[in-house]
């Protein structure tokens, strides 16, 4: 009975002892957090220059519709909404560190000569995973899937 419990008991202290190193990672990755949301400044007008979902399968939207100007909008409060062409997008989105998740946005739904923007949006949006920004002026949201979206921050916006 004495060796079961002291097996017992080193069981416990050699599971507690890893919990603990886990959670020291835990926390130094929570320490890290705050400062990637200070540096990623997602905040204001981005418009879409590529979709990508392969080498060979991607939008461009100024080669689909010239002269428009289609773009994201990210909200301080977690709102996001998406203008394309023709339609419009609205949704949530959280951001942590350099991950973000996007909630489901509502669409209108007029009927458009070309919707290819906007179909890639819809499809892409709720693919992607972790923000890069560059120079505060070019973001790529990459998905687990390969597939990454690039925005460029409006300087003027409309």
């Amino acid at each position: 009975m004495k060796v079961l419990n002291f097996l017992l008991i080193a069981l416990l202290a050699v599971s507690c002892s890893g919990n603990k190193e886990q959670s020291r990672e835990e926390a130094k990755m929570d320490d890290m957090a705050p400062e990637a949301v200070v540096n990623a400044d997602v905040f204001g007008q981005w418009y879409i220059k590529n979709i990508f979902f392969s080498d060979s399968a991607y939008v461009r939207p100024a080669d689909e519709v010239p002269g428009s100007r289609m773009y994201v909008l990210f909200e301080e409060d977690g709102a996001y909404s998406v203008m394309t062409n023709c339609n419009h997008g609205a949704g949530l989105c959280q951001l942590s560190g350099n991950a973000i998740s996007f909630e489901d946005a509502a669409w209108t739904e007029l009927a458009c000569d070309n919707m290819k923007t906007e179909e890639a949006m819809r499809k892409i949006l709720p693919m992607l995973r972790t923000v890069e920004i560059e120079n505060d002026s070019v973001m790529r949201i990459n998905s687990e899937t390969g597939a990454y979206l690039i925005l460029i921050r409006a300087t003027e916006t409309k």
